[in-house]
This record gives structure tokens, sequence and C-alpha cells, in this order.
């Protein structure tokens, strides 16, 4: 098989980064350049807003001279993450976690940049791949066809015909065609995978650089210009291989998925799949299905760990 071609056609970089992808947070942030300035700098305003009441308020970042909480931090991107997906760090990966926490405070670690950090995600994502079992690439396949229930309409259930690469954009992509490209990725030789690798770093690294800003321009006194710590990076590889753009309180997200619901009903006329029981994201997602226990599993988690560990290392 003729990988070089295979990755500029970019079909396999998809499959790769659907694992700790690219994704389109702030998305109507960005595309609005066709629409007024004031249109513009409103919707920024609220999208901002939705970012405070999400990510900056429900985790708690703690600051340089105050290792101590980094525990406290630890715990409530876990308890962040496991509310709107269901996963949850483990106790030791949290333990883990918040002492890297504390070393970059302290200064004994440094922080990473976004392009580091995108480099670390691209590594990641392909290694996980590398060992998925036939079963995880069918249950990854499953996740990716979008969310089901017993109550969705006929319409809806239609389009799980394909996969669905990120929430911003749909594909033509066939559930059969992913199991082949995924598993062409797996037993791909070093030389390829090289190239997958490359090519994942440079898309992961564009959308990356996009959530910085909206992270910086909503939450300043948080996310600036001066790197990442380990539970920022970890934040934002979960936004990424969850496509959750960290807006909303769990009491708002729950809103907006009624939103949604009473959205599609009009839109369709008929009753839109309950919410009620369903996280947002994830594995059958509400809002956007990903196989998120397979990317943000806690042996993947920590692996990404290591990975970062290994960069922030002060020389």
């Amino acid at each position: 098989m003729n990988y070089p071609h295979l990755v500029r056609r970019g079909r396999f970089v998809l499959v790769i980064i659907v694992f700790l992808g690219f994704g389109c947070v702030g998305a109507f942030v960005w595309r609005g350049a066709a629409i007024r300035r004031s249109q513009l700098s409103e919707t920024n305003r609220k999208y901002n807003a939705r970012l405070r009441d999400g990510v900056g308020s429900e985790i708690v970042f703690s600051d340089v001279g105050d290792e101590n909480n980094c525990r406290a931090s630890s715990d409530s991107l876990s308890n962040f993450i496991f509310k709107r997906s269901g996963e949850k760090l483990s106790g030791k990966t949290k333990t883990r976690l918040a002492q890297m926490e504390a070393n970059t405070l302290s200064g004994a670690s440094r922080r990473i940049s976004p392009d580091e950090l995108s480099a670390i995600l691209a590594q990641t994502a392909l290694e996980r791949i590398s060992n998925l079992s036939d079963a995880d690439i069918d249950h990854a396949t499953e996740a990716l066809r979008g969310f089901d229930a017993a109550d969705l309409p006929d319409s809806f259930r239609r389009g799980r015909n394909t996969i669905k690469l990120r929430a911003s954009q749909g594909s033509s992509l066939k559930p059969e065609e992913f199991v082949a490209q995924a598993k062409a990725i797996r037993s791909a030789d070093s030389v390829s995978k090289s190239l997958f690798q490359g090519a994942a770093k440079t898309a992961i690294g564009n959308e990356l650089q996009k959530r910085s800003h909206s992270l910086s321009d909503a939450i300043p006194e948080r996310f600036g210009s001066s790197g990442l710590t380990p539970i920022q990076a970890v934040l934002m590889a979960y936004s990424i291989a969850a496509d959750d753009p960290l807006t909303d309180s769990a009491a708002n997200l729950q809103k907006h998925m009624i939103e949604v619901r009473d959205g599609f009903t009009r839109i369709t006329g008929q009753p839109y799949a309950n919410p009620q029981g369903h996280l947002a994201y994830g594995n059958n997602g509400y809002l956007f299905s990903t196989p998120l226990d397979l990317a943000f599993d806690d042996v993947t988690v920590n692996l990404l760990l290591d990975h970062i560990a290994e960069r922030s290392t002060n020389q």
C-alpha cells in the first residue's frame, strides 16, 4: 500500500487525529470574517462568557506559590471531565498529575508550548492506534457513527451510516472504510507512521493555537502566553479528544442539551431523543460521540503524562 500517497490525501491523518485530533473549538468565533464587526464582537463576548461559565468556573487552577493546592486542581479537572463525558482519572493518575503540576509551579519543571503539546498529542495518538485491538477499532467505529438512543428519530438514525470525524464537519467515510484505514495505520511501517505523525502534528497545532487563543481571550488570568502546565495540557488533550469546547457549567450544559433537543424537534417536526440519562460528550455523547474511553483511558493519559514529563524537564 502506498502510505505516503495516502498521507497526502489526508484520510489517514483524519483517522489518526480522531483519537487525539483537531476540532473546531470556537469555530463560530473564527468563521465570522463575513460578519459585521459588531456582530462578531457580540459573538465573541457570548462565547467567552460560556467559557468562563464552564472551564473558568468548574476547574480550580493553582498559582505559583500555591503548590499545596495542586491535588484540588487535579481533582477538579477529573470531576469536570467525568460530569461531561463519563471518563474519570484514577486516584494514582490524579496524584501523579498533581505532583507534576506542583513541580511546574515551583520551577522544578518548565511549562510546555502549544507546539510541543501538538507533537506530544500526535505521538500519543499514533501510539494508541498502534495498540488497538480489532474489537477496539470496532468500538471506535460505532462511537463515531454518532449518538444513538431508542427514541432517536429514524431520520437521524440514517445519519449514522457514516463516520463523524468532528462535531463541526460531516464525512462521507463509511464505517467499513474507517475500520480498514485504522487497521492499515496500526500495521504501517515506521517510515509511514512517521509521515502520519508529522501530518497529524501540523493539523493539531493549528487547532491548539485557536483553542489557546480563545482561552487566553476569555480567561487571560489562567491561560496566558507563558506556556501550559500539566493540568492545562491534559485539559487541552481532553477537549480535543472529546471535541468538547469546554463551555457551560454542568447545569448549563444540561440546559443546552435540552435546547438542542427542542431545536431538532422544531426543525424536523419529530420528537428528538430526550437528553435525560445521557452525557454531552464521550462514548455515545448526546452532543458529539467519540471513543473517549479508548482515547482518554488511564493508560493513554499516563502515556501522555510520560511525554509531557520528558519535554518539561529543565535542562
